[in-house]
């Protein structure tokens, strides 16, 4: 106790004098004073070690007039690159991806209403007893994909009340709200999953094949019809999950006040902490890119579609923002005479905190995975094989199962175009419905009635017919020239494949961590080697569900455990 009272008042006197340790001859007297005083405070190594015992002056020396660096802080400038780098990676990849998923969902609006024109005209004839050939299974796909679009919006056209919808959700308390928005996201997710298995099922070349008036009745030829009814309980159940999604969202924008704004920002910083945090290797991050792809497309689609709702609401009210009318908060950080901007403000937030949160969350689940951001180059050429694969010329080569015509990267994506194309045509009826019927005379859009409109009515309704058949052909012309550079952009990234592949295999499994040397990584070697020692182990008591004593291993691998030893609370990767 007595040395340790001396070193402390020792203390004590050095912080007294030293402001006066100005030169430095006096800092030199000071310390040799100091060396001479206390040597017998001197701090000896351990026994292990060979090096000479370093006193009190010699440590105090080398903290204040030592001048090396770690040799391992100049390794981690390539961490910080890699983590910076994510971002534009990512966004080319999202990019890509979302031009693939515009592509696909134009599909049904374009492409497929002329392949079932002439998939119908060809079983009239057979239907008549032309001499025709039968139905190639690829048009059988066409015909059912149309009837599925027509069947599910019959269907949900009495379900699906915007104004009932959107007021009971309007009605929900806020954290109602949260369990609502979480529900619909998790319902989304696990419909997608199923669905993309029945449309498989339907669209085979096995279920199709029998369905033929030219081949006689067997057990074969009811498949397609089951197939089928479940096709369409799976997007009518899906597209009701997305209408529900788009009302809440509609809801969340529309809020006089920011809180149903900042919630919804706020639950899409919730996945960053549900993702980063937790142990990944390149083909799970492949799955988180892909499922941020379609989210962001989805999200972008349906901010669209608010917004060309409140557009629509606040043309037919004709309400001036400027005139001080009372709009909601999240209309705009400031009033102004745009009535775009006031409607683009929330939709901008929103995109922008979903941008920020895949930002972060893919930098750092690189950063704590030790993934070099070249894997996202792999990951486009994935997706460029499968669009080359699934194209015209593609398809001489390799041959699916699947007839759906489709492109085959939204099947890799997981992006479910059909309830998508069922929502868009469903909102767009009812948005156009409230137009014609404000737009018209005082009959009632129930009440309607060609026998009832005026040659005005009769004028103004053949402008809108014109005008949406030159938008459906611009949308023709524009899903082709898609189409024509994706294949052409798939095709020249072919030639570097090989070269990127091999420049990837540094993010194979076992690979070097980022930004840290030999020595470094010897050194954290040495250190899981200490702390996974045998002794800290609790030895297994031989009860059920616990791991004999005795237990033999196979290959180096210890045995699982057997389901006659399996108890609900037995360790083996979680406890759920």
């Amino acid at each position: 106790m007595l040395p340790f009272l001396q070193l402390l008042s020792l203390t004590q006197k050095l912080l007294l004098i030293l402001p006066y340790l100005q030169s430095p001859q006096t800092f030199s007297h000071v310390c040799a004073a100091l060396s001479k005083l206390h040597v017998q405070y001197s701090i000896h190594a351990s026994p292990e070690s060979s090096g000479p015992p370093f006193s009190l002056y010699d440590y105090l020396r080398e903290e204040l007039l030592s001048t090396d660096f770690d040799s391992h802080q100049e390794l981690k400038w390539e961490r910080v690159s890699n983590w910076l780098a994510v971002p534009v990676a990512l966004e080319k990849i999202i990019g890509f991806g979302f031009v693939l998923c515009f592509d696909s969902f134009l599909f049904s609006f374009t492409i497929l209403p002329i392949r079932f024109t002439l998939a119908l005209v060809r079983l009239v004839k057979n239907l008549l007893g032309f001499c025709s050939p039968p139905l190639p299974p690829s048009q059988k796909a066409d015909l059912l994909r149309a009837l599925l679009l027509v069947l599910s919006i019959v269907v949900l056209v009495p379900l699906t009340d915007a104004s009932k919808i959107y007021h009971t959700i309007r009605g929900q308390d806020t954290i109602k709200l949260y369990v609502i928005f979480n529900a619909l996201e998790i319902a989304d997710r696990l419909c997608a999953a199923i669905g993309q298995d029945i449309l498989d099922c339907l669209f085979s070349r096995s279920t199709l094949e029998p369905l033929s008036h030219r081949i006689p009745v067997t057990s074969n030829t009811f498949r397609p019809f089951v197939y089928f009814v479940l096709a369409l309980i799976y997007v009518v159940t899906h597209t009701l999950v997305m209408v529900y999604q788009l009302i809440a969202l509609n809801v969340a924008v529309n809020s006089y006040d920011n809180a149903l704004l900042t919630l919804l920002v706020s639950n899409q910083f919730v996945e960053i902490k549900g993702s980063v945090f937790k142990k990944f290797e390149k083909d799970n991050l492949f799955q988180i890119a892909c499922a941020d792809i379609v989210e962001r497309f989805t999200l972008a689609l349906m901010l669209t579609i608010v917004a060309f709702r409140n557009l629509v609401e606040l043309t037919i009210a004709e309400i001036d923002p400027s005139e001080g009318i009372v709009l909601p908060k999240s209309f705009g950080w400031w009033k102004g005479n745009n009535v775009l901007w006031t409607i683009s403000s929330p939709v901008l937030t929103v995109m922008a905190s979903e941008t920020l949160v895949d930002w972060l969350k893919h930098a750092f689940i690189t950063k704590f995975n030790h993934i070099r951001v070249s894997v996202y180059e792999r990951y486009i050429d994935v997706l460029c094989r499968d669009l080359a694969s699934a194209s015209a010329f593609g398809r001489r080569a390799r041959k699916h199962n699947y007839v759906d015509q489709s492109p085959l990267v939204a099947r890799r994506l997981g992006f479910a175009s059909l309830p998508l194309a069922v929502l868009a045509l469903l909102v767009g009826t009812q948005s156009f419905a409230l137009i014609f019927s404000m737009g018209s005379s005082e009959t009632s859009w129930s009440e309607w009635s060609i026998y009832t409109l005026s040659q005005t009515d009769i004028i103004h309704y053949l402008e809108w017919a014109i005008m949406a058949a030159l938008f459906w052909l611009c949308a023709v012309v524009v899903k082709i020239i898609l189409g024509v550079n994706l294949l052409s952009y798939a095709t020249r990234r072919r030639a570097g494949v090989e070269e990127r592949e091999e420049a990837d295999k540094i993010n194979d499994f076992g690979r070097d961590p980022i930004g840290e040397g030999k020595e470094e990584q010897r050194y954290n070697k040495e250190l899981k080697t200490l702390l996974d020692d045998a002794r800290d182990d609790v030895s297994p008591v031989a009860e059920i569900g616990e791991r004999p004593l005795g237990l033999k291993k196979t290959k180096g691998k210890r045995e699982r455990v057997k389901l006659e030893d399996l108890t609900r609370y037995t360790m083996i990767k979680r406890i759920f």
